[in-house]
């Protein structure tokens, strides 16, 4: 018959109250001491605290309701006092010829377990601290991508303003010559291709007098009602542009010379109502159409037919709009 010492696994053998019956070698290996001073105690004393609580409260009464449990885990306290992690099986035997029944305890050291459960514990809380410093990262990441997006935002919006400053006149507001280079060259079509607008060159009758009588600051204040003015005459689709001094120009995309001799009776009647210390305010206008196919620096050449225009309005007593001609040539160039 086989010896409980020669069972290669931790064995035990209680009654029905957990009183120690037999232990044998593999067990007290584990636990310390020798079998006989371990006869008569209760197994409990094995176990730490918490291990025998486990025992009274579950164990116990799952072997008497069940007759055995299997695969539980608990410790037991080692020879050197420290805790031993073990599988425990066990079996209530029904009562023998003496009466009595008893349980026998098959226990399995589970040191490779606890070892790894240890890791998972640790592997978990380093992937906590792991995903707490994701965390604050990403959130710095979003904090520092908002700054960025705002520092964005407040340079666009600073670039915006320095291009509208670059494309303004400080005196008026209008746009200035810059802005309507830019104009002429969005609405100019490839060479070839037929365009239509029109350009009114507007200069202030004897400005000159403004300045030298009143000075210059009044000078200035005059531009700028004269700006107000011209900006009130001027359709929504018109650009109107400070050129330099006296010189303006009203840029209409898309207009004919006819419509645009309407819009400069409206100039010259809306100047006509301006007051200067020297009296009424009146400009001369000289209107440039394109109508054909584009060639050529098309802006330069209205500026130019538009400006001899003007001298012929001088010429002819001021406050009126002469058509720079020969419109057909111009058109035709």
């Amino acid at each position: 018959m086989l010896a409980v010492d020669d069972i290669p696994c931790a064995l035990m053998v209680t009654d029905a109250q957990g009183q120690v019956l037999r232990i044998n070698a593999e067990l007290l290996r584990i636990i310390g001491g020798r079998e006989r001073d371990w006869r008569g105690r209760p197994m409990e004393d094995m176990l730490p605290p918490a291990g025998r609580l486990f025992t009274q409260n579950y164990i116990f009464p799952m072997l008497h309701h069940a007759q055995r449990v299997k695969e539980l885990y608990l410790h037991l306290l080692g020879a050197d006092a420290g805790p031993v992690p073990v599988m425990l099986n066990a079996t209530r035997r029904p009562a023998g010829p003496d009466g009595e029944a008893s349980i026998v305890w098959a226990v399995f050291v589970a040191l490779e377990r606890s070892r790894f459960e240890a890791q998972l514990i640790q592997a978990r809380a380093d992937a906590e601290g792991l995903a707490a410093r994701l965390a604050a990262s990403n959130e710095q990441v979003e904090r520092l991508n908002r700054e960025l997006a705002e520092r964005a935002r407040k340079v666009e919006l600073r670039n915006l303003e320095l291009s509208e400053l670059s494309l303004t006149d400080p005196l008026t507001g209008l746009k200035n010559r810059r802005a309507l280079e830019l104009a002429v060259h969005a609405w100019q079509p490839a060479p070839g291709q037929p365009c239509l607008g029109a350009l009114l060159l507007v200069d202030v009758d004897h400005f000159k007098r403004v300045n030298d009588s009143c000075g210059h600051a009044e000078g200035d204040r005059v531009l700028v009602a004269l700006g107000r003015c011209l900006r009130a005459s001027a359709r929504t689709t018109d650009l109107v542009v400070r050129l330099g001094g006296e010189e303006f120009v009203f840029w209409l995309p898309g207009t004919d010379q006819g419509v645009a001799r309407h819009v400069a009776e409206r100039l010259h009647q809306g100047v006509r109502e301006l007051r200067t210390p020297l009296g009424t305010l009146s400009v001369s206008v000289g209107l440039a159409a394109w109508d054909g196919p584009a060639a050529g620096d098309v802006l330069s050449r209205m500026l130019r037919s538009a400006d001899e225009a003007v001298y012929e309005a001088k010429a002819a007593g001021r406050d009126r709009t002469v058509c720079a001609q020969p419109l057909p040539g111009l058109a035709a160039a």
